[in-house]
């Protein structure tokens, strides 16, 4: 092999190594989450549905419940990287009982995808949920949480997924 055919092999051996590294950059860049997320940021109203459990432990057994959220956020005041919520309207159904929400407050963590409120319902217990979402697309969110009820005789631990529709 001569001088010329050893420089033009190198230069293409380069081109192809560099052909190959972009090919398989390519689906990297283009899979994942959407670049565009509609943000809740520039939005006022969020209405969560979601379903779940809720676990109760009595005299060293557990109880398992069902559960069911249904809560319309009004958002408020915004900060760099929050939005504060205003009010909260809802109800929240534990083991077929159902429980509004007399008080509330919370704050959207916009950075982080997290939203925390803490509840008060209308039999006096209180209830904090912490609640992570997920962009689907336009205004429609998944999510997925996590909670304490608390009353007088415990605690009950809560696991919920559902969906946020933001407007």
């Amino acid at each position: 092999m001569d001088m010329k055919n050893t420089n033009r092999f190198k230069r293409l051996a380069l081109a192809s190594l560099l052909a190959i590294l972009v090919l398989a950059m390519l689906p990297l860049g283009i899979s994942g989450e959407p670049q565009e997320q509609s943000p809740i940021r520039g939005k006022s109203t969020v209405s969560l549905n979601a379903k779940g459990i809720a676990v109760r432990k009595i005299d060293g057994d557990r109880e398992k419940m069902d559960l069911g959220l249904s809560l319309t956020l009004n958002l408020g005041e915004r900060g760099e990287n929050f939005i504060r919520v205003e009010a909260v309207e809802g109800s929240v159904v534990i083991g077929g009982t159902i429980y509004g929400v007399a008080e509330a407050r919370g704050v959207v963590l916009c950075r982080r995808n997290i939203i925390v409120l803490r509840l008060r319902r209308n039999d006096g217990s209180s209830m904090v949920l912490h609640i992570r979402y997920f962009w689907m697309g336009g205004g429609l969110y998944a999510l997925r949480g996590l909670g304490v009820s608390s009353v007088e005789n415990g605690r009950t631990i809560i696991l919920f997924r559902g969906t946020a529709h933001v407007s």
